[in-house]
Formats: structure tokens, sequence, C-alpha cells
């Protein structure tokens, strides 16, 4: 084979997986939602108080198709309000305030916290330390 033949089939190679392909006329399945799925979107949407189809096919590792049908199975077992511009809430979310009790929310609240157990810490220290005694060692 000769250079310029591989190089061009190489080329045609690369290119031909970018060039768009028509369509199949057939319609598509509807995709249904089995149970273990839809207690796995349940707990993610009210865990995290919200859902879409994007969050929940990249948190379960399913196509835009079954994410819709587990969005609109939701929606039908009152797990989650009608979504609103894609975006739907818990009606019973697991942490209504929202996030997990006790852990903070941001960095800034992690170093205010630290700061004030190093602070205290200090003070601890500063009042439990008592003077060094001259000790005589002689025997």
């Amino acid at each position: 084979m000769k250079r310029r033949e591989f190089l061009s089939s190489a080329g045609a190679a690369a290119v031909l997986p970018v060039l768009p392909l028509p369509a199949i006329a057939s319609p598509t399945a509807v995709a249904s939602a089995n149970a273990a799925q839809v207690g796995w979107a349940a707990l993610f949407a009210r865990v995290n108080d919200r859902a879409t189809p994007a969050l929940i096919q990249k948190w379960m590792g399913v196509g835009p198709e079954q994410a819709n049908a587990l969005m609109s199975e939701l929606v039908k077992r009152n797990i989650i309000h009608a979504p609103i511009a894609g975006s739907a809430t818990s009606v019973q979310p697991m942490y209504p305030r929202g996030g997990v009790p006790g852990i903070a929310k941001s960095s800034g609240q992690i170093l205010r916290k630290a700061r004030d157990m190093l602070d205290t810490l200090a003070d601890l220290d500063e009042h439990d330390a008592a003077p060094e005694e001259d000790v005589d060692e002689t025997p």
C-alpha cells in the first residue's frame, strides 16, 4: 500500500465516526422504570430535596429516556412535586433545612469552628498551667 492511500484511508477512518448518520424511522420503545431504580431515585430525591432528569441520569448511570421515566414515576407516586423548569423538589425531604445535620455548610464555617476550638484549647492551657517550681534533686 502506498503512503498516500494509507493516509487517505486513515483520515477517512478518523472522520467517519463524526459524520451524522440518517435517523432510523422506527419508533423508539418507551423506557420503563423498575422498582429498584424507582427506590434509588426516590432516595436521591429525598436526600437532596431536589431531582432533575440530568441529576438522576448522572447519579444512577441511566440513559436520558430512563431518567425521564423515573422522574414521571416519582411524580406519579407523589415522591416529588411536578417539575418546574426541569427541576422538582421532594414532597418529604429527608433533611428539610438542606444538608445533613451537624455538617458545616462551607469551608468558612469549618475554619471558624476550628479557630474557636483552638482558642478554647489555648485558653485552657493558659489557665491550667501552673508555675514551675524549682525542684532540688540532690539526694
